[in-house]
């Protein structure tokens, strides 16, 4: 289904929440979020760069697990949590993702465990990255155009979603959070929460090493970075 275009009317309102985007970025950098006011659409707050992780659709390969495979050109929506095509006109989701064995691109590569992982080191241990884009809070307004919290937030995802198109709530501002997830694999292949228990767990006879390290070495398990040098250490080990 192709997105509608942007409306010129809600430009400034669209500013405005890129603004309190920002401010959002500076003094929270583990949480960012994005308010999409009351009477605009989605995909005219959060531009084409936030909502997708590359800047157009790139030439990629599907590897199906039945040794089946399909060039296209492909595209990961945050907002979605789907790998999207390109299809004549049309912005399709891929049907069945659990089928899949991975998804390559250039310098890319995606595997499906209960959502898509971004695979961000090779290597003997390798590290994972699930990003999304998520419907945090709904707040109402009444009349007055004052805006009230509304806590329950499970029961509104499916208004973002329905029919693969970012819906309009006339009376409603939406709040999404960006949020960024790091995976360990394990000795079986599969991906675990990357933090200092999985760790523990995945390396029972250097538990002891290992603590030592986290207690020299700050590592915050929300850094790139500094899992990446955590897992050069657990390399060497």
């Amino acid at each position: 289904m192709r997105y509608r275009p942007y409306f010129k009317m809600n430009k400034a309102i669209c500013l405005i929440s890129a603004i309190l985007m920002l401010s959002n970025i500076v003094y929270a950098q583990k949480k960012e979020f994005i308010t999409v006011p009351a009477g605009s659409l989605v995909e005219n707050c959060i531009p084409f760069q936030e909502r997708y992780r590359f800047s157009g659709f790139c030439d990629g390969k599907v590897f199906f697990r039945n040794g089946a495979f399909a060039d296209t050109k492909l595209n990961y929506n945050f907002l979605l949590g789907d790998m999207e095509y390109i299809q004549a006109a049309d912005t399709l989701s891929i049907a069945n993702p659990s089928e899949i064995l991975l998804i390559a691109f250039a310098a890319d590569t995606f595997f499906y465990q209960a959502g898509y992982l971004e695979i961000i080191r090779e290597g003997p241990i390798k590290v994972a990255v699930r990003q999304s884009l998520s419907l945090k809070e709904v707040m109402k307004r009444d009349s007055y155009g004052s805006s009230s919290s509304n806590s329950s937030t499970d029961s509104f995802s499916s208004i973002e979603t329905a029919g693969k198109t970012y819906k309009l709530v006339s009376n409603q501002d939406r709040v999404f959070e960006k949020t960024v997830q790091y995976f360990i694999a394990n000795t079986s292949g599969s991906f675990v929460p990357f933090n200092k228990k999985k760790v523990l767990q995945l390396f029972p006879e250097e538990k002891e090493i290992i603590q030592e390290y986290l207690k020299t070495n700050k590592i915050d398990f929300d850094s790139k970075n500094d899992l990446l040098q955590f897992v050069g250490f657990l390399e060497g080990l």
